[in-house]
């Protein structure tokens, strides 16, 4: 589970909390996956895809929303 952030928005603690909670569940999430036959480094490969993809879509959103093409 993904606890909240116990920090501001403007503090500089928030950065190294939220690296913290990645860490931890992307290490969670390598894991299970090789418990299961995943290699870890296709996994992770796979997981920067996905981020990388999701960035792109949210990039997307953005522009569409500010009236760009």
């Amino acid at each position: 589970m993904i606890n909240p952030p116990s920090t501001q928005p403007d503090s500089p603690e928030r950065k190294v909390e939220l690296d913290q909670t990645v860490d931890y569940a992307v290490q969670i999430l390598v894991e299970e996956a090789h418990l299961v036959g995943w290699t870890r480094v296709e996994f992770l490969t796979a997981i920067l895809d996905a981020a990388n993809a999701r960035l792109s879509a949210i990039e997307e959103e953005r522009e569409l929303e500010a009236g760009g093409n």
